[in-house]
């Protein structure tokens, strides 16, 4: 007889030959992964997973086109486990590993099982024994077998392995299980576990960059740093290097051949590293989709724009973006440019975290930018490190600067790295910075002096002083025309957001450009920009000097006076700077080490002194007893006391990403819009979603590009009466930002109005 595995017919004999497929891919590709034994274990999870599926409920159901858990029905997985022939089995494995196995094979899903009993589940299985009496096991190359309550030693229901008192046999289970998830979600999605790397990526980097390099002179080669990374390929490794060397090659070198993760702290990073792989080391060659996937919040996006640059894509190309899209966020490609919380949300060990923790066991994590990351995100990184690390993982650090209370941190945790004696700095990048201190506050007279038809950035620590300081320099009435100055921080809308984006880096690049742009954090370290003028605020150390390398970014400064200008506030803080450490942006400790530490420069500074100071300032003996230094052990202790809660997913997004951020549409973009808005609502009204998919998907993506994030502290108690809402599925709704807070595309939204009800006046 024929048993279902799938509502669309697929029977459980298909489906699982499927999953032994997916299963030798992974296996050949990565054999590294498991043990021998590990991999006879994960075999037989295969096979058995879905076996409880035979029984008449679910056949029943999935003959009537029922979908969901109906009440009283028991998980298939419990019913899956009683078919496991332990006795036979113990003879062949030790009983951790059939222990692991069972677990696995029990909880592959996720599901509620406090409604359930030991009477509820000796009945089930007793229904069962007819139909596996009729279930054909010769052809999956198993013996026959009839259901029996599994003994204790092996599975129990109701009860957890605890990674604290079981840590063998836990981490087997979360390899088994992580990796039978995988292996499940490629068979019923029908595309493929693992895409291999077939060494790909090593020979696009020798003829798409080093040859093009040769081009123009012979002799080139990779650099010093570029061929220590690649030479300790199969190590940790932590690296200080200094902006301009060629990081992310020498990232790419160290990946090797191996699965591999690169992550970084901005989605604009984020989106511009996978431009550049696409277009520089795969030389926009189509095999490259097979080989990089961009993964964070707005992927579907991204990569929707990626397919529909081909002329020929249309909704009979849909299956194939679908796939990769599935593909990319799945894990199936040899690299994904990612967010850190795609892959650190590990450290909350959510409900279904295994798949996860199981893949990291046989990839390298590659973490860049590392001083951007807030105390809590540095807290999670650690963690997240010291995980990957103990299920045989790899990482690299690498960072222009890098505080020695961090490599301390990094090792009174328990992390194992090789590290250079020295930063590696280019030789004929030396000094390209000359800087003056000024102990007041950033103003619009200092700017306009800058200002001689050249390239002039300025970078606030908050939006409410970038903005402020926009309209003083309009109003000011000194420029020949408004379009001379102009503003980016992170509340625009996507769509805006994009666009100045694209226009500052066109900006950087035209060498017969000049004006006046004003930023915050997201020209930090985000974006590609070469200005002739910086001036900023003071933030802390590594913020500073990753404004600084905005500024000369690949060019010395060979000139007389200065061209970056930093203001300390004096006596008042600047902007985002307060003792509070509840509405302070910047730690506050740090920046009082920071101001001490550079009230003495006026004049050329070389690299190697910015990392000195870094080295000098940043110590543990310095900062241990700074809100920052606490933050992080805090958390590292909080990540150790929830260690065996398993919280829901969704539970823990918010938390992870350290402010808790709303997705808005001001209401006057949603006015102007209100098109979209129909025709999306019309779509799904329907009830079609399978014939409009592709036209549903544009349609969302549009109206996401009309989106803001706003931290969602600052709306807790504002909309509770009348808010509006734009549906854009069954699932998601966004606010609407009512219209007493302004928007526009050249000043951004303003979260300050006079009506008192929503008066947010602290927004920084």
């Amino acid at each position: 007889m024929d048993f279902l595995a799938k509502s669309d017919g697929e029977t459980l004999i298909q489906h699982t030959k499927n999953l032994l497929h997916e299963f030798n891919v992974l296996k050949q590709l990565y054999p590294q992964a498991l043990t021998e034994t590990e991999w006879n274990l994960l075999e037989l999870a295969c096979k058995y997973h879905d076996l409880g599926k035979m029984n008449d409920k679910f056949q029943d159901k999935l003959k009537t086109h029922k979908s969901g858990m109906e009440q009283g029905e028991l998980p298939h997985g419990l019913l899956s486990v009683s078919l496991i022939p332990f006795k036979t089995m113990k003879t062949l494995y030790a009983t951790d590993d059939l222990e692991a196995l069972a677990y696995a094979v029990a909880l592959h899903h996720e599901r509620n099982l406090s409604e359930f009993n030991e009477n509820i589940y000796e009945d089930a299985i007793d229904q069962l024994v007819n139909p596996a009496s009729r279930f054909d096991f010769d052809k999956l190359g198993l013996t026959m077998s009839s259901p029996k309550l599994p003994s204790v030693r092996y599975f129990s229901l109701g009860s957890f392995l605890n990674m604290t008192q079981n840590p063998v046999t836990y981490h087997k289970y979360v390899k088994i299980k992580g990796l039978l998830n995988r292996i499940d979600f490629a068979a019923s999605g029908h595309y493929p576990v693992e895409i291999p790397d077939n060494g790909y990526l090593q020979h696009s980097l020798q003829t798409n960059i080093l040859s093009k390099w040769r081009e123009e002179n012979s002799q080139a080669d990779w650099n010093e740093m570029q061929e220590w990374m690649a030479d300790h390929s199969s190590e940790n490794i932590v690296i200080i290097a200094q902006t301009g060397m060629g990081k992310t090659e020498g990232a790419l070198r160290w990946l090797a051949n191996d699965k591999g993760f690169f992550t970084l702290p901005l989605k604009s990073a984020i989106n511009g590293i996978y431009t550049r792989i696409n277009e520089q080391v795969f030389n926009h060659q189509k095999d490259a989709v097979n080989h990089v996937g961009i993964l964070h919040s707005d992927t579907q996006q991204v990569l929707l724009d990626k397919f529909e640059k081909d002329d020929d894509f249309d909704s009979a190309n849909l299956a194939d973006f679908r796939s990769y899209l599935n593909e990319t966020k799945s894990w199936s490609l040899p690299l994904t440019i990612t967010t850190l919380d795609q892959v650190f949300n590990i450290v909350y060990r959510y409900r279904g975290y295994e798949p996860k923790l199981a893949t990291l066991d046989y990839a390298k994590v590659v973490v860049d930018e590392v001083q951007m990351y807030s105390a809590a995100l540095l807290a999670y990184l650690i963690y997240g490190l010291k995980m990957i690390q103990k299920y045989d993982g790899k990482f690299a650090v690498m960072t222009a600067t890098l505080a020695p209370f961090v490599i301390d941190l990094f090792k009174a945790n328990g992390l194992k790295f090789e590290m250079p004696s020295q930063p590696f700095l280019a030789n004929d990048l030396t000094e390209r910075h000359s800087i003056k201190v000024l102990h007041q506050q950033l103003n619009v007279q200092d700017i306009l002096k800058g200002f001689k038809n050249n390239k002039v950035l300025v970078i606030c620590n908050t939006i409410k002083k970038a903005v402020s300081l926009y309209d003083e320099l309009i109003e000011s009435g000194k420029l020949k025309n408004q379009n001379q100055v102009k503003l980016i921080h992170s509340r625009f809308i996507r769509k805006d957001r994009q666009q100045l984006e694209k226009t500052i880096k066109d900006f950087s690049d035209d060498k017969n450009a000049n004006g006046i742009w004003i930023g915050t954090q997201v020209v930090e370290a985000s974006l590609d920009l070469d200005f002739d003028v910086l001036y900023t605020e003071l933030s802390e150390l590594n913020s500073l000097f990753q404004r600084m390398g905005r500024c000369y970014r690949r060019r010395n400064y060979d000139q007389t006076g200065y061209n970056v200008f930093v203001y300390d506030g004096d006596a008042k803080l600047p902007s985002g700077v307060h003792e509070s450490k509840q509405t302070s942006v910047y730690d506050y400790e740090m920046f009082l080490l920071s101001k001490k530490a550079i009230n003495h420069l006026a004049g050329p500074i070389s690299e190697q002194e910015k990392m000195n100071l870094i080295e000098q300032t940043y110590t543990t003996a310095n900062l241990k007893e700074s809100s920052y230094y606490q933050m992080v052990n805090q958390n590292l202790k909080y990540l150790d006391e929830i260690a065996e809660d398993h919280p829901d997913k969704k539970a823990i997004i918010g938390r992870f990403r350290d402010i808790e951020s709303t997705t808005v549409i001001p209401e006057k973009v949603a006015t102007s819009n209100a098109d979209l808005v129909k025709q999306l609502h019309a779509l799904l009204q329907e009830h079609n979603y399978k014939k409009n998919q592709l036209e549903i998907m544009r349609l969302r993506n549009k109206i996401m590009d009309l989106t803001v994030q706003v931290p969602s502290y600052l709306f807790i108690n504002q909309f509770q009466d009348g808010v509006k809402e734009v549906e854009i599925s069954r699932y998601q709704k966004i606010t609407i930002l009512p219209k007493e807070f302004e928007y526009s595309s050249i000043r951004g939204l303003n979260l300050k109005t006079k009506i008192k009800k929503y008066q947010i006046d602290n927004f920084f």
